[in-house]
């Protein structure tokens, strides 16, 4: 068939299918037509005309490159490097289906332009395009390459919604190197990230459709298809429908169901001639071609496999060109690098040069001997320094041991003194007490007089058994201090974990204090696997932390000044990429600005005296810093409430 006839079909089918349906606005492109009539800088317009383009790619190729045009040359005539980066990325995509040599050209100068401006978030898009151009040419190498380094960059960023589209990506490079078990793994961790963003998922389904498919999962594919179709024609994605609807007629022909094969591959090749994907066009008149081969009529089997040869013969023949220019570009990389080499090469000749006139100048001034007199000298002393500083660094670092030991047994006695005194004061009261109803017993017997000695005697041993058990909390803190980190870990359910000591939390304060009700929520991320904790040691945090809060709201109800407070406590889990992270919040009083900085130190506390020891906050601390290599961090505002939040590594 002679080339221009096959380019007159080309033209013909395209146009057809364009008239054959008028291209659908979606919400977010009549949204960016309406800004675009308003004044801006120009920065911001070269942006908008970016979005434009974006908007159009999913609907109709030839518009979005229309507008990446424009958004280019006003970025250059501007000297916007950003918005010049963004409008060739733009524009390479728009002309990926009709010259992937050109498109492949301008994706390398965004690349270059993001790597002069250290933009890493367009470094990832080019990254991406390439690959994409790559993967067309079945080179698995280089393009899941590329894809690869795109996710990485994605990772650094902590862009989840960039990470679904690489991982997703990933996935479709997989699926056509029939790698299905690889495919499947990155589709579902796309489709789990893209969920909990509520991002768009039409071809992460189609995807998932395609693993289902190959793996004989006939039920699954076609849910799978489905909702791919329905999602991208929800959002007006004519490229995502041609994929779906491809897949569902491959589905339907291994299923002898021909018929069925042919009128979805037919809305295929529709929705793929509308949006200008060539690519598209190609696979879905395969299959049609293929269909009508078995089926008939024979008409029908010319029509779609001259619209066949006249897409191979457009794509396959750029892609020809293409390797040309690729080897061209290896050949002049290499020719650049030679050069290079070579003026490398000059550069160091010239410097053996320098040094060997200076060589020759010091030994023509004579002065060799002398300098290694003064090297020898300046090394002794150095030597002799080296000594004095190494007893100076032991001698500081002894006496900031011993200072640190004063400091921490300064603290112990302090805390111990109180409880102490408390106990000797109590138990000399009760010996005179013990002397003063002796004394009344020889003189007079008096009832009235034995009771009140009797009762102040009780109440003295109550208060020195309170004491004594303080000072027993005192020395316990310290015991567990010592313990902290020594524990094995094992794989544990954190949101058993958090919900449980709260639980434990809570009825304790009840127990304390029947008439105190506060509301109890949660918040579990459901996806969070058991992790590598010493659970035990992360159960008394999380009962620190609940038992805290609850004494938080306990104490502003308590205040009585607002009428309407109803005490709360939220705990909240959820994983994120190589974290886990717990929060613990309250509406109660709030901590002030200038006792935020020493809540972790031990023996510091805010209670009356009795109520608390002072050590449980340090001894959280440890446990998670030191113990479970991760933070525990304290945000709070006075009078509005308090969270803690504890973040643990998952390596």
């Amino acid at each position: 068939m002679p080339a221009w006839f096959r380019l007159l079909i080309l033209l013909v089918v395209l146009l057809s299918g364009m008239g054959r349906r008028a291209v659908a606005q979606s919400q977010p492109l009549d949204k960016l037509m309406r800004q675009a009539q308003l004044p801006m800088p120009d920065s911001s317009r070269v942006l908008l005309l970016c979005q434009i383009s974006d908007q159009y790619w999913a609907l109709r190729t030839d518009s979005a490159g229309a507008y990446a045009r424009r958004a280019l040359a006003l970025a250059r005539r501007i000297h916007y490097r950003h918005g010049e980066g963004e409008a060739l990325n733009r524009l390479g995509a728009a002309l990926r289906e009709s010259n992937l040599a050109q498109a492949l050209e301008l994706f390398q100068q965004s690349l270059h332009v993001a790597e002069s401006i250290h933009d890493r978030a367009l470094q990832a898009q080019n990254l991406r395009s390439i690959g994409i151009i790559y993967v067309y040419l079945r080179d698995r190498h280089q393009g899941m390459s590329y894809y690869f380094r795109a996710l990485r960059i994605g990772q650094a960023l902590q862009d989840e919604r960039r990470m679904v589209i690489e991982l997703s990506n990933i996935g479709l490079g997989y699926d056509l190197f029939n790698q299905v078990d690889s495919a499947r793994y990155y589709q579902e961790q796309a489709y789990a990230l893209a969920q909990r963003l509520h991002t768009p998922t039409n071809y992460i389904l189609y995807g998932l459709g395609q693993v289902a498919r190959k793996q004989g999962r006939t039920a699954q594919a076609l849910d799978f298809y489905r909702r791919s179709i329905a999602e991208s024609r929800q959002i007006g994605h004519e490229r995502g429908a041609n994929f779906a609807y491809v897949g569902l007629a491959t589905l339907y022909q291994q299923l002898g169901r021909p018929d069925s094969s042919i009128y979805y591959a037919r809305l295929g090749c529709r929705a793929a001639q509308s949006n200008g994907f060539l690519r598209g066009v190609l696979n879905a008149s395969t299959l049609l071609t293929q269909n009508f081969q078995a089926k008939g009529p024979a008409d029908s089997t010319l029509k779609y496999q001259s619209l066949v040869l006249a897409m191979k013969d457009t794509l396959f023949g750029q892609e020809k060109v293409m390797h040309l220019q690729s080897i061209d570009y290896n050949a002049r990389e290499r020719a650049r690098q030679a050069a290079a080499d070579q003026a490398a090469l000059k550069t160091r000749y010239r410097t053996y040069a320098l040094l060997a006139g200076v060589v020759a100048l010091l030994l023509l001034v004579g002065l060799l001997a002398r300098h290694e007199r003064q090297q020898r000298q300046t090394n002794a002393a150095l030597q002799e320094s080296l000594a004095e500083l190494k007893a100076t660094q032991f001698q500081l670092v002894q006496r900031e041991k011993m200072a640190f030991l004063g400091e921490l047994t300064a603290g112990v006695a302090h805390e111990l003194q109180n409880p102490l005194g408390f106990v000797k004061q109590f138990a000399a009261v009760s010996t005179d007490l013990i002397d003063e109803i002796n004394g009344a017993q020889r003189l007079a017997r008096d009832g009235k007089l034995e009771r009140e000695i009797l009762d102040g005697l009780k109440q003295n041993l109550l208060n020195i058994s309170q004491h004594g058990q303080r000072a027993t909390a005192i020395i316990k803190g310290m015991l567990e201090h010592s313990r902290t980190g020594t524990a094995q870990r094992e794989a544990a359910d954190l949101n058993a974990l958090a919900q449980e000591n709260l639980r434990l939390a809570y009825e304790g304060l009840r127990n304390h204090d029947p008439q105190f009700n506060a509301t109890l929520t949660t918040h579990f991320d459901e996806h969070l696997a058991p992790t590598p904790v010493v659970a035990q040691d992360l159960g008394r945090v999380l009962l620190n932390l609940c038992t805290n809060a609850l004494y938080a709201v306990r104490q502003r109800q308590q205040q009585g000044n607002e009428p309407g407070y109803t005490p709360e406590i939220t705990v909240t889990t959820r994983r994120a990429f190589d974290t886990v992270t717990i929060r613990v919040r309250d509406n109660g009083t709030g901590i002030p600005e200038s006792v935020k900085a020493k809540i972790f130190q031990p023996f510091f506390t805010t209670k009356p005296v009795g109520e608390g020891t002072g050590l449980g906050l340090s001894l959280s601390h440890d446990i998670v810093s030191t113990g479970h290599g991760g933070t525990l961090v304290v945000e709070s505002q006075e009078g509005e409430g308090t969270e803690f939040v504890i973040t643990l590594p998952l390596n």
